[in-house]
Protein backbone atom coordinates (compact mmCIF):
# COMPACT_ATOMS: atom_id res chain seq x y z
CA UNK A 1 0.00 0.00 0.00
CA UNK A 2 1.07 3.53 -0.54
CA UNK A 3 2.35 3.98 2.96
CA UNK A 4 4.45 1.47 2.97
CA UNK A 5 5.91 1.77 0.08
CA UNK A 6 7.43 5.40 0.82
CA UNK A 7 6.08 6.84 -2.32
CA UNK A 8 4.92 10.63 -2.08
CA UNK A 9 2.27 11.60 -3.97
CA UNK A 10 1.85 15.22 -5.58
CA UNK A 11 -1.52 16.53 -5.23
CA UNK A 12 -2.28 20.20 -5.45
CA UNK A 13 -2.29 22.35 -2.10
CA UNK A 14 -6.20 22.42 -1.27
CA UNK A 15 -5.98 18.08 -0.87
CA UNK A 16 -3.23 15.88 0.35
CA UNK A 17 -3.21 12.23 -0.04
CA UNK A 18 -1.09 11.09 3.43
CA UNK A 19 -3.84 13.13 5.04
CA UNK A 20 -6.95 11.43 3.90
CA UNK A 21 -5.34 8.13 3.97
CA UNK A 22 -4.82 8.63 7.57
CA UNK A 23 -8.04 10.23 8.23
CA UNK A 24 -9.49 7.47 6.84
CA UNK A 25 -7.28 4.79 8.61
CA UNK A 26 -8.81 6.62 12.05
CA UNK A 27 -12.34 6.44 10.91
CA UNK A 28 -12.31 3.03 9.68
CA UNK A 29 -10.61 2.11 13.65
CA UNK A 30 -13.01 4.66 15.46
CA UNK A 31 -16.31 2.45 13.20
CA UNK A 32 -14.73 -0.91 14.96
CA UNK A 33 -15.29 0.65 18.26
CA UNK A 34 -18.51 1.72 17.56
CA UNK A 35 -19.39 -1.44 15.81
CA UNK A 36 -22.41 -2.27 13.69
CA UNK A 37 -25.04 0.51 13.75
CA UNK A 38 -28.62 0.45 12.43
CA UNK A 39 -30.93 3.23 10.96
CA UNK A 40 -34.52 4.37 9.55
CA UNK A 41 -37.02 1.54 10.16
CA UNK A 42 -34.72 -1.60 9.18
CA UNK A 43 -34.69 -3.96 12.20
CA UNK A 44 -31.43 -5.19 13.59
CA UNK A 45 -28.97 -6.73 11.49
CA UNK A 46 -30.77 -5.70 8.27
CA UNK A 47 -27.87 -4.85 5.25
CA UNK A 48 -24.59 -6.31 4.51
CA UNK A 49 -22.03 -6.84 7.41
CA UNK A 50 -19.40 -4.43 7.64
CA UNK A 51 -15.91 -5.38 7.56
CA UNK A 52 -13.72 -4.38 10.42
CA UNK A 53 -10.50 -2.78 9.91
CA UNK A 54 -8.46 -5.73 12.67
CA UNK A 55 -9.96 -8.64 10.65
CA UNK A 56 -9.27 -7.22 6.94
CA UNK A 57 -6.25 -8.43 5.01
CA UNK A 58 -3.69 -6.34 3.03
CA UNK A 59 -6.02 -6.25 -0.03
CA UNK A 60 -9.56 -5.60 1.60
CA UNK A 61 -7.98 -3.10 3.84
CA UNK A 62 -6.74 -1.11 0.44
CA UNK A 63 -10.28 -1.25 -0.86
CA UNK A 64 -11.38 -0.06 2.63
CA UNK A 65 -9.41 2.79 2.77
CA UNK A 66 -10.33 3.82 -1.03
CA UNK A 67 -13.78 3.30 0.09
CA UNK A 68 -13.74 5.78 3.06
CA UNK A 69 -11.73 8.67 1.04
CA UNK A 70 -14.42 8.25 -1.16
CA UNK A 71 -17.14 8.99 1.33
CA UNK A 72 -15.33 11.31 3.28
CA UNK A 73 -15.72 13.37 -0.08
CA UNK A 74 -19.20 12.61 -0.48
CA UNK A 75 -19.87 13.95 2.97
CA UNK A 76 -18.19 16.98 2.56
CA UNK A 77 -20.25 17.82 -0.68
CA UNK A 78 -23.33 16.54 1.36
CA UNK A 79 -22.72 19.27 4.14
CA UNK A 80 -22.45 21.99 1.03
CA UNK A 81 -25.70 20.58 -0.08
CA UNK A 82 -27.31 20.91 3.53
CA UNK A 83 -26.70 24.45 3.58
CA UNK A 84 -28.82 24.82 0.46
CA UNK A 85 -32.53 24.97 1.56
CA UNK A 86 -33.93 24.32 -2.23
CA UNK A 87 -30.89 22.25 -3.78
CA UNK A 88 -30.38 20.33 -0.81
CA UNK A 89 -33.80 19.47 0.03
CA UNK A 90 -32.70 15.72 -1.20
CA UNK A 91 -30.46 15.25 2.23
CA UNK A 92 -33.79 15.63 3.98
CA UNK A 93 -35.31 12.58 2.68
CA UNK A 94 -36.13 9.60 4.71
CA UNK A 95 -36.78 5.54 4.16
CA UNK A 96 -35.49 6.42 0.25
CA UNK A 97 -32.79 4.41 -1.09
CA UNK A 98 -30.23 5.57 -3.26
CA UNK A 99 -30.66 5.46 -6.92
CA UNK A 100 -27.70 4.69 -9.24
CA UNK A 101 -27.28 5.38 -13.06
CA UNK A 102 -24.95 4.09 -14.70
CA UNK A 103 -23.01 5.98 -17.90
CA UNK A 104 -24.86 3.23 -19.85
CA UNK A 105 -28.40 4.25 -18.39
CA UNK A 106 -27.43 8.27 -19.26
CA UNK A 107 -27.19 7.24 -22.69
CA UNK A 108 -30.07 5.53 -23.31
CA UNK A 109 -32.66 7.91 -21.29
CA UNK A 110 -33.53 10.74 -23.54
CA UNK A 111 -32.23 13.75 -22.77
CA UNK A 112 -34.84 15.92 -22.12
CA UNK A 113 -36.33 13.09 -19.45
CA UNK A 114 -32.43 12.83 -17.87
CA UNK A 115 -33.24 16.71 -17.23
CA UNK A 116 -35.86 16.53 -15.91
CA UNK A 117 -34.76 13.99 -13.12
CA UNK A 118 -31.78 15.87 -12.11
CA UNK A 119 -33.07 19.17 -11.75
CA UNK A 120 -36.37 17.85 -10.44
CA UNK A 121 -34.18 16.21 -7.68
CA UNK A 122 -32.59 19.78 -6.90
CA UNK A 123 -35.74 21.39 -7.69
CA UNK A 124 -34.39 23.78 -10.33
CA UNK A 125 -37.08 23.84 -13.03
CA UNK A 126 -38.72 26.54 -13.85
CA UNK A 127 -41.73 26.06 -11.73
CA UNK A 128 -44.10 29.22 -10.71
CA UNK A 129 -42.10 29.14 -7.28
CA UNK A 130 -39.00 29.16 -8.79
CA UNK A 131 -39.73 31.47 -11.48
CA UNK A 132 -40.82 34.40 -8.77
CA UNK A 133 -37.99 33.52 -6.97
CA UNK A 134 -35.28 34.03 -10.24
CA UNK A 135 -37.01 36.94 -11.89
CA UNK A 136 -40.25 38.21 -9.38
CA UNK A 137 -42.45 37.00 -11.87
CA UNK A 138 -46.27 36.14 -10.92
CA UNK A 139 -47.44 32.95 -12.10
CA UNK A 140 -49.95 30.47 -11.11
CA UNK A 141 -50.71 26.76 -11.64
CA UNK A 142 -52.25 26.65 -14.89
CA UNK A 143 -55.12 24.56 -13.77
CA UNK A 144 -56.26 25.83 -10.00
CA UNK A 145 -54.60 28.83 -10.04
CA UNK A 146 -52.45 28.77 -7.09
CA UNK A 147 -50.29 31.48 -7.13
CA UNK A 148 -46.65 30.42 -6.96
CA UNK A 149 -47.08 26.77 -7.15
CA UNK A 150 -44.22 24.69 -6.34
CA UNK A 151 -42.71 21.66 -7.85
CA UNK A 152 -44.61 19.07 -5.21
CA UNK A 153 -47.52 21.04 -5.79
CA UNK A 154 -47.21 20.03 -9.67
CA UNK A 155 -46.45 16.34 -9.01
CA UNK A 156 -48.47 16.16 -6.25
CA UNK A 157 -50.93 18.26 -5.23
CA UNK A 158 -52.67 19.70 -7.48
CA UNK A 159 -56.41 19.42 -6.65
CA UNK A 160 -57.66 20.05 -10.14
CA UNK A 161 -54.88 17.53 -11.54
CA UNK A 162 -55.98 14.98 -8.71
CA UNK A 163 -59.98 15.35 -9.86
CA UNK A 164 -58.83 14.40 -13.48
CA UNK A 165 -57.16 11.65 -12.28
CA UNK A 166 -53.71 12.63 -13.51
CA UNK A 167 -52.30 11.28 -10.60
CA UNK A 168 -54.38 8.31 -10.92
CA UNK A 169 -52.43 7.43 -14.35
CA UNK A 170 -49.27 7.33 -12.67
CA UNK A 171 -50.07 5.17 -10.14
CA UNK A 172 -51.24 3.07 -12.13
CA UNK A 173 -48.24 3.11 -14.09
CA UNK A 174 -46.25 1.41 -11.27
CA UNK A 175 -48.94 -0.22 -9.80
CA UNK A 176 -48.92 -2.55 -13.28
CA UNK A 177 -45.25 -2.96 -13.32
CA UNK A 178 -45.52 -3.81 -9.55
CA UNK A 179 -47.96 -6.16 -10.89
CA UNK A 180 -46.16 -8.15 -13.16
CA UNK A 181 -43.05 -8.46 -10.58
CA UNK A 182 -44.86 -10.03 -8.14
CA UNK A 183 -46.89 -12.00 -11.13
CA UNK A 184 -44.01 -13.37 -12.15
CA UNK A 185 -42.43 -14.33 -8.52
CA UNK A 186 -46.37 -15.97 -7.81
CA UNK A 187 -46.26 -18.23 -10.59
CA UNK A 188 -42.64 -19.75 -9.81
CA UNK A 189 -43.54 -20.00 -6.02
CA UNK A 190 -46.91 -22.00 -7.71
CA UNK A 191 -44.55 -23.98 -10.07
CA UNK A 192 -43.80 -27.91 -9.01
CA UNK A 193 -40.36 -28.11 -6.79
CA UNK A 194 -37.59 -30.74 -7.70
CA UNK A 195 -36.45 -30.76 -3.91
CA UNK A 196 -40.00 -30.91 -1.62
CA UNK A 197 -38.11 -32.99 0.96
CA UNK A 198 -35.02 -32.04 2.26
CA UNK A 199 -33.42 -33.15 5.50
CA UNK A 200 -32.73 -31.08 8.24
CA UNK A 201 -29.77 -31.36 10.27
CA UNK A 202 -29.66 -30.42 13.58
CA UNK A 203 -26.51 -29.74 16.23
CA UNK A 204 -25.73 -32.54 18.61
CA UNK A 205 -27.86 -31.67 21.68
CA UNK A 206 -29.86 -29.00 20.63
CA UNK A 207 -33.77 -29.68 20.32
CA UNK A 208 -35.03 -28.95 16.99
CA UNK A 209 -37.92 -26.82 17.48
CA UNK A 210 -41.83 -27.79 15.36
CA UNK A 211 -43.50 -24.66 15.99
CA UNK A 212 -44.19 -23.36 12.28
CA UNK A 213 -43.45 -19.56 11.76
CA UNK A 214 -46.34 -17.36 12.25
CA UNK A 215 -46.73 -15.57 9.27
CA UNK A 216 -44.92 -17.84 5.89
CA UNK A 217 -42.81 -15.47 3.41
CA UNK A 218 -44.49 -14.28 0.49
CA UNK A 219 -45.00 -16.49 -2.05
CA UNK A 220 -43.51 -19.30 0.00
CA UNK A 221 -43.63 -22.51 -2.08
CA UNK A 222 -46.07 -24.84 -2.53
CA UNK A 223 -48.36 -22.43 -0.94
CA UNK A 224 -51.13 -22.35 -3.97
CA UNK A 225 -50.80 -18.54 -3.91
CA UNK A 226 -53.64 -16.33 -5.64
CA UNK A 227 -53.47 -12.44 -6.53
CA UNK A 228 -55.70 -10.09 -7.20
CA UNK A 229 -55.29 -6.28 -8.11
CA UNK A 230 -57.14 -3.50 -7.99
CA UNK A 231 -56.38 -2.30 -12.16
CA UNK A 232 -59.01 -1.76 -15.10
CA UNK A 233 -61.71 -3.04 -12.69
CA UNK A 234 -62.80 -2.65 -9.32
CA UNK A 235 -61.25 -5.16 -7.23
CA UNK A 236 -63.21 -6.97 -4.53
CA UNK A 237 -61.73 -8.39 -1.41
CA UNK A 238 -61.42 -12.19 -1.63
CA UNK A 239 -61.63 -13.10 1.98
CA UNK A 240 -65.12 -14.73 3.10
CA UNK A 241 -67.13 -13.42 6.31
CA UNK A 242 -65.22 -10.32 5.89
CA UNK A 243 -67.10 -6.99 4.34
CA UNK A 244 -65.03 -3.84 4.25
CA UNK A 245 -65.10 -1.05 1.46
CA UNK A 246 -61.27 -0.89 1.78
CA UNK A 247 -59.79 -1.52 -1.85
CA UNK A 248 -55.75 -2.57 -1.30
CA UNK A 249 -54.11 -2.34 -4.16
CA UNK A 250 -52.70 -5.58 -4.28
CA UNK A 251 -53.98 -8.56 -2.37
CA UNK A 252 -52.58 -12.19 -2.12
CA UNK A 253 -53.83 -14.86 -0.03
CA UNK A 254 -53.29 -18.85 0.28
CA UNK A 255 -55.94 -20.62 1.62
CA UNK A 256 -53.53 -23.84 2.79
CA UNK A 257 -51.47 -21.66 4.60
CA UNK A 258 -54.12 -19.71 5.75
CA UNK A 259 -52.29 -16.09 5.34
CA UNK A 260 -52.86 -12.81 2.71
CA UNK A 261 -50.55 -10.11 2.10
CA UNK A 262 -51.93 -6.21 1.66
CA UNK A 263 -50.22 -4.30 -0.55
CA UNK A 264 -50.65 -0.82 -1.15
CA UNK A 265 -48.77 1.27 -3.46
CA UNK A 266 -48.20 5.13 -3.00
CA UNK A 267 -46.18 7.35 -5.57
CA UNK A 268 -45.55 10.30 -2.98
CA UNK A 269 -43.05 13.04 -3.36
CA UNK A 270 -39.98 11.61 -1.95
CA UNK A 271 -40.01 14.37 1.10
CA UNK A 272 -43.06 12.45 1.84
CA UNK A 273 -42.21 9.03 1.83
CA UNK A 274 -41.91 8.05 5.56
CA UNK A 275 -45.21 9.73 6.25
CA UNK A 276 -47.07 7.87 3.29
CA UNK A 277 -45.87 4.51 4.89
CA UNK A 278 -47.37 5.39 8.47
CA UNK A 279 -50.60 6.88 6.71
CA UNK A 280 -51.23 3.41 4.42
CA UNK A 281 -50.13 1.48 7.28
CA UNK A 282 -52.78 3.20 9.69
CA UNK A 283 -55.32 3.35 7.30
CA UNK A 284 -55.52 -0.85 6.81
CA UNK A 285 -54.53 -1.96 10.40
CA UNK A 286 -58.54 -2.48 10.91
CA UNK A 287 -58.68 -4.42 7.97
CA UNK A 288 -55.87 -6.53 9.01
CA UNK A 289 -57.09 -7.06 12.46
CA UNK A 290 -60.46 -8.12 11.31
CA UNK A 291 -58.72 -10.82 8.75
CA UNK A 292 -56.73 -12.07 11.97
CA UNK A 293 -59.86 -12.77 13.95
CA UNK A 294 -60.72 -14.78 11.16
CA UNK A 295 -58.29 -16.87 11.62
CA UNK A 296 -55.90 -15.60 8.54
CA UNK A 297 -52.39 -14.77 9.32
CA UNK A 298 -52.01 -11.06 7.87
CA UNK A 299 -49.33 -8.85 6.91
CA UNK A 300 -49.85 -5.27 5.40
CA UNK A 301 -46.86 -3.94 2.91
CA UNK A 302 -47.31 -0.12 2.77
CA UNK A 303 -44.84 0.72 -0.31
CA UNK A 304 -43.80 3.59 -1.97
CA UNK A 305 -41.86 4.85 -5.19
CA UNK A 306 -41.16 8.58 -5.40
CA UNK A 307 -42.56 10.56 -8.17
CA UNK A 308 -38.93 11.20 -9.01
CA UNK A 309 -38.07 7.51 -9.31
CA UNK A 310 -36.23 6.94 -5.82
CA UNK A 311 -37.56 3.55 -3.84
CA UNK A 312 -38.44 3.61 -0.47
CA UNK A 313 -36.82 1.03 2.11
CA UNK A 314 -40.67 -0.71 2.23
CA UNK A 315 -40.49 -1.31 -1.58
CA UNK A 316 -37.09 -3.10 -1.21
CA UNK A 317 -38.34 -5.16 1.56
CA UNK A 318 -40.92 -6.35 0.14
CA UNK A 319 -39.34 -7.18 -3.03
CA UNK A 320 -36.30 -9.30 -1.61
CA UNK A 321 -39.10 -11.05 0.82
CA UNK A 322 -40.85 -11.90 -2.63
CA UNK A 323 -37.79 -13.94 -3.44
CA UNK A 324 -35.70 -11.31 -5.40
CA UNK A 325 -32.53 -11.11 -5.14
CA UNK A 326 -28.97 -9.92 -6.96
CA UNK A 327 -29.76 -8.99 -11.02
CA UNK A 328 -33.51 -9.54 -10.96
CA UNK A 329 -33.92 -7.07 -7.96
CA UNK A 330 -31.79 -4.67 -9.21
CA UNK A 331 -33.86 -4.90 -12.79
CA UNK A 332 -37.11 -4.79 -10.57
CA UNK A 333 -36.66 -1.65 -9.07
CA UNK A 334 -34.90 0.16 -11.60
CA UNK A 335 -38.18 -0.91 -13.84
CA UNK A 336 -40.06 0.62 -10.86
CA UNK A 337 -38.47 3.90 -10.53
CA UNK A 338 -38.15 4.24 -14.11
CA UNK A 339 -41.85 4.35 -14.77
CA UNK A 340 -42.40 6.46 -11.61
CA UNK A 341 -40.38 8.98 -13.01
CA UNK A 342 -41.66 8.71 -16.77
CA UNK A 343 -45.12 9.31 -15.23
CA UNK A 344 -44.01 12.37 -13.13
CA UNK A 345 -42.35 13.66 -16.52
CA UNK A 346 -45.39 13.61 -18.03
CA UNK A 347 -47.36 15.42 -15.98
CA UNK A 348 -44.73 17.99 -15.98
CA UNK A 349 -44.58 18.65 -19.24
CA UNK A 350 -48.43 18.65 -19.66
CA UNK A 351 -48.80 20.97 -16.83
CA UNK A 352 -50.21 23.80 -18.85
CA UNK A 353 -52.77 22.03 -20.38
CA UNK A 354 -56.17 21.58 -19.25
CA UNK A 355 -57.46 18.96 -21.02
CA UNK A 356 -56.63 15.39 -19.85
CA UNK A 357 -57.91 11.87 -20.83
CA UNK A 358 -57.31 8.97 -22.88
CA UNK A 359 -56.87 10.34 -25.78
CA UNK A 360 -54.33 13.66 -24.68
Amino acid sequence: MKWNANIGVLTGRKWNAQTKVDQSISRLQHQEIVGRVQVGRAGLGWGDVPRFWSKANRKERKEMVVAEVTRMEEDRYRIKAVSQSRQGSWTSWEGVTIRSINWSDMWKIPQARLSFLIRSTYDTLPCPRNLHQWFRSEECCALCSTPNASLQHILSGCKIALSQGRYRWRHEQVLRKLAEVLEECRQGSNAPSAAEDLTTFVTGGVRRSMRPKETPRPFSLDQEWRMRVDLDRKLHFPMENITTSLRPDVVAWSTKARAVILIELTVPMEEGIEAAFERKRAKYSELAAECREAGWKTTIYPVEVGCRGFMGLSTTRLLREVGLTGGRLRKATKALAEEAEKGSFWLWLRRKDKAWGKNT
